[in-house]
């Protein structure tokens, strides 16, 4: 399959050179998730938030007007492409966009080692009653630059990780007693996030009192 993608990939790579316009074309590489591959006895996707999963490439090239060769480490989301979309075409942001322009960090006006404090994702449901006997996981997974919180909604169970000292999460701190502050912490911090990202407070106010 991968070999299958670049393949076609490199077709429109060639085409773009043959004519001369790659250096004017926004080229983005991404995907919407990864693949678990064997990583902790596991196959496919599914209601988990493992690095392989949710670590997924975002690389972007177009030589006149971006950096080459960039490197980030910067936490980001997948609603930030379409927020870097939006800006690229000079196209107006609505208010209730979540996702916010990378095109500061593409070319080189910003810290292109920070964009986020934490990164969101979600899975509600997404696979069909056939394969979960109907009781499909609704989870959510919050993630700073140390901390990974995974809560599995109504099961009463999920995972935290320190990605400093365990980066390939083999290690989960949920139920560890020393952990129980960062713990709350987190999920103080994931609610926040939530509610805040959420919530329809209707109209904008414009009345002055």
């Amino acid at each position: 399959m991968i070999a299958r993608i670049d393949d076609q990939f490199a077709r429109i790579l060639s085409f773009l050179e043959a004519t001369g316009e790659i250096e004017n074309t926004v080229i983005v590489f991404t995907s919407d998730h990864g693949e678990s591959l064997g990583d902790h006895g596991l196959m496919f996707k599914g209601c988990r938030f493992y690095e392989g999963l949710v670590r997924v490439p975002l690389i972007f090239s177009c030589p006149n007007r971006f950096l080459g060769s960039l490197q980030s480490r910067a936490l980001v989301e997948l609603l930030d492409l379409t927020a870097t979309l939006l800006d690229l075409t000079e196209a107006d942001q609505p208010d209730y966009l979540q996702g916010r322009s990378l095109l500061p960090i593409l070319t080189g006006e910003a810290n292109a080692n920070h964009h986020r404090d934490f990164v969101r994702s979600e899975y509600f449901d997404a696979l069909d009653p056939h394969f979960t006997g109907g009781g499909g996981t609704f989870a959510t997974m919050f993630r700073d630059e140390r901390y990974k919180l995974c809560v599995y909604h109504g099961k009463g169970v999920g995972e935290l990780y320190d990605l400093e000292i365990d980066p390939w999460e083999h290690n989960n701190l949920w139920d560890v007693p020393t952990e129980t502050q960062i713990k709350n912490e987190l999920l103080a911090r994931s609610f926040d996030a939530h509610v805040l990202l959420t919530t329809d407070v209707g109209s904008r106010r414009i009345a002055p009192m």
